[in-house]
């Protein structure tokens, strides 16, 4: 067994081994557990919610193990069982149709790279973009400096010891701390933290990670006093871990800077076509449940049923709701409350996002005859995810949660809006500084039929905020509260996507 690498097996046979607990079974679980999984997530496709997944994909990816005087697995199979945990991965997939109900007369515009006249493919940074070098520090970066503070973290590893601290104080690496670090082992955690994100087209040289730490005018740590000492060796584990989370910030924002300078200039208003990167690209949801929670496929299947009969507004049926909702450019949306054992692709909406789906939903029926007699259309889009939907790389990789449409006298208002927890967030948070990026990217497409604009509604209570400024002066940052503003912001919103 020592040695075998390969990702994983369909089948183990044990003849003689397992007959008791011991580290030789556990090993040939892990090999049978381990494989790539859908898109390199190491996972079942179960967990990893794939859009679409192959019939009968659940048993290829079922590890059997068969076994002769393995008496331990048997004591293994009657140990998940007492702890009420299962015993065999089966799942029920349940389907329901996708509808797009979007009238592609509209000719609703959204924001997308150009495509080449050479292929007509979209400009995509990795494929067309220059290489970025790791190590350059842009001056937007020195503009806005990465920021790191461990000092919670230190305060709360030393609050058990019970251990004192000493006051914050902002530092930076002194030549000093550089030259007892350990280079070999931050080159190959970058080289993991790229891999992570698949960033393949950044180049990362060994021999520029000194240089970069050396230059003190992109970062700021924040510590307790001492902790940059050198009266302890054990300070230099933390130098490590501080230096390690600093370059993996700091090829993030870089790496996104390049890719904002490389698709800014390619950035068009296209409308909406069928079959483009904006709508899902599977016509059905599956809904995916253990084989032995009756109780949950009986909701499945009474919310199935509710929405085969078109009822509209919002249809409940245990940890499951949805919505039928015709100014939705596809329906029905979905939402599974957090922690469900019922797993839904396309990923379903949380619960902030389908709060605002139903406040929006509520506020038209309102005002529908007001809306009518004005000439006013309004639509909604589930914005999709990272590769397929509409990002901006200015504000940090940022996919908006909704595509918002106002269109009237022929003049679309498109406003992104992100229903976000700002809770352990600051007023300068990327999310909320995007409402004004985006009107400069507005100043840049100049198409006086199109208003660009940015919303963030959060869940968040004001009270939970500290951060010294009014709910007058935050509506005035395109920020607005569910909770606090329940009867209003929506309505809020229309009137601000105006202008």
């Amino acid at each position: 067994m020592e040695g075998w690498d390969c990702w994983r097996v369909s089948t183990l046979g044990l003849m003689h081994v397992g007959k008791s607990e011991g580290a030789q079974i556990i090993q040939l679980f892990g090999r049978g557990v381990r494989l790539k999984g859908y898109e390199w997530t190491l996972q079942r496709s179960g967990f990893a919610t794939p859009t679409h997944q192959p019939e009968y994909i659940q048993y290829v990816e079922t590890l059997n193990v068969f076994g002769i005087e393995a008496d331990f697995m048997e004591r293994f199979r009657k140990f998940l069982e007492e702890e009420e945990l299962p015993t065999n991965d089966q799942k029920l997939v349940h389907t329901v149709p996708l509808t797009v109900t979007y009238d592609f007369g509209q000719r609703l515009k959204v924001l997308r790279p150009r495509r080449k006249k050479s292929d007509g493919q979209e400009y995509s940074f990795k494929r067309d973009g220059a290489v970025p070098s790791f190590g350059v520090v842009p001056d937007k970066l020195r503009e806005k400096i990465i920021e790191i503070d461990w000092y919670p973290r230190i305060q709360s590893l030393e609050s058990r010891r019970g251990a004192r601290l000493g006051e914050k104080q902002g530092a930076v690496f002194k030549s000093a701390h550089l030259a007892l670090l350990d280079y070999d082992d931050l080159f190959f955690r970058l080289e993991k933290f790229k891999r992570e994100r698949t960033w393949h087209n950044l180049n990362i040289d060994k021999s520029a990670i000194l240089p970069l730490l050396a230059d003190t005018t992109w970062y700021r740590l924040v510590t307790p006093s001492g902790k940059l000492g050198f009266d302890t060796f054990a300070n230099v584990r933390l130098w490590q871990e501080m230096a390690c989370e600093l370059l993996q910030k700091y090829a993030e924002e870089y790496y996104n800077h390049c890719k904002a300078a490389f698709l800014e200039p390619r950035l068009e208003l296209r409308e909406i076509e069928a079959g483009d990167g904006n709508f899902p690209e599977s016509d059905e949801y599956q809904l995916i449940v253990d084989a032995n929670e009756l109780a949950l496929i009986k909701d499945i299947e009474s919310l199935t049923n509710d929405i085969a009969a078109h009822n509209v507004g919002v249809l409940q049926a245990g940890d499951l709701k949805g919505c039928l909702f015709g100014n939705h450019l596809y329906e029905p949306v979905l939402h599974a409350v957090k922690g469900s054992k019922i797993q839904v692709t396309p990923v379903s909406l949380n619960e902030s996002e389908f709060q605002f789906l139903d406040d929006l939903r509520i506020y038209i029926e309102h005002e529908q005859k007001r809306l009518t007699d004005d000439g006013v259309e309004i639509f909604l889009l589930r914005n999709e995810s990272r590769g397929r939907g509409v990002g901006f790389f200015e504000a940090g990789n940022f996919y908006p949660d909704f595509l918002l449409w106002q269109v009237k006298d022929g003049v679309q208002y498109l406003s992104f809006v992100e229903p976000h927890g700002l809770q352990h967030e600051g007023p300068g948070h990327k999310k909320i500084e995007f409402h004004r990026t985006i009107k400069a990217i507005e100043d840049r497409l100049g198409d006086e039929d199109v208003v660009l604009n940015s919303f963030v509604v959060t869940p968040t209570r004001y009270g939970q905020l500290n951060w010294g400024k009014t709910i007058d002066e935050l509506e005035d940052m395109n920020v607005f509260f569910m909770v606090d503003q329940a009867d209003t912001y929506v309505s809020k919103i229309v009137e601000r996507m105006l202008y």
